[in-house]
């Protein structure tokens, strides 16, 4: 068993299908399909079991998988360090971004792309339960995410604290306060960003929760652009970190600063812990302890 064959059955344990998987690797499906025949006459033990044009990993496929996910990895890093050391920090840094953690990464990329500049860059975005499984599958090795989090095995470098803000629509009643009591918040129709059990979502309703009372919310979303659009738009108001607030600033929206609440906002530059990481991951990662 080859490095080769152990790309094709990473994409077909991850695909659940051939078909799937072929496209991802770019062949055609009867050589895929004898491939992964070819690995199971080789160790004499079924690797999936087959339902249908669905594929689920067995004991021994799952063993497999993890094995060939760290041997896989271990490969490119090796190839990576090769070339590094040839040529200077130079390759592809993978990132990963929360909705509401992005918005001084570009500043962060500009100022490291002027020291590194042989570095290119791939950026993932999602919740933190995709971050997760990136991070676990190496599809990204270091991620920007809003704390609190709910990610496995991590280490972390916590970033600058910021307060919330209140955003609601230009011809609200509030729009034209300055502060607002959080206590007040509660009875508007309120737009809360991410989804229950996800860091600032839960945040903000333990912070209702503390002082007495419930909030009136009638919608969750992941998405901070999709959240200011329904704002403008007068659906409702949102509680966001005001870096979301300032980067997303437009006439038909209004912030308003909160009172009568301790809770802030702080994001966190995050990697799995006692992983190997390039060069180009921990020198970006040192950018945000310097």
């Amino acid at each position: 068993m080859d490095i080769r064959q152990l790309r094709y059955f990473i994409a077909i344990a991850e695909e659940g299908q051939i078909t799937g998987a072929a496209k991802r690797l770019n062949m055609a499906q009867p050589p895929l399909s004898q491939q992964l025949k070819q690995m199971e006459e080789e160790l004499g033990i079924m690797l999936v079991e087959r339902s249908g044009k669905q594929m689920v990993l067995t004991e021994a496929g799952v063993t497999l998988y993890k094995q060939a996910l760290n041997i896989v990895h271990q490969m490119e890093e090796a190839l990576s360090e090769v070339k590094e050391t040839g040529e200077g920090i130079r390759g592809t840094l993978s990132i990963g971004v929360s909705a509401l953690s992005a918005y001084r990464l570009p500043e962060q990329i500009r100022v490291f792309q002027q020291k590194y500049p042989l570095i290119t860059y791939k950026i993932w975005k999602g919740d933190t339960q995709l971050l997760n499984q990136w991070l676990e599958r190496r599809t990204i090795e270091v991620a920007i995410v809003r704390l609190p989090h709910s990610l496995n095995n991590c280490t972390m470098i916590p970033l600058e604290e910021e307060d919330f803000v209140l955003i609601v629509p230009a011809t609200s009643p509030y729009a034209n306060r300055k502060e607002i009591e959080m206590r007040e918040i509660a009875q508007l129709p309120l737009i809360m960003p991410s989804t229950p059990g996800l860091g600032i979502y839960d945040l903000i309703i333990k912070e209702f929760s503390r002082l007495g009372v419930e909030p009136h919310v009638i919608c969750e979303c992941p998405d901070i652009s999709l959240i200011v659009s329904m704002v403008a738009s007068s659906v409702g108001s949102s509680i966001v970190p005001i870096s979301a607030w300032e980067t997303h600033q437009s006439e038909q929206i209004r912030g308003i600063r909160l009172s009568g609440t301790s809770i802030y906002s702080s994001a966190a530059v995050v990697w799995q812990s006692g992983r190997h990481l390039s060069k180009a991951a921990n020198r970006f990662i040192e950018t945000f302890s310097s």
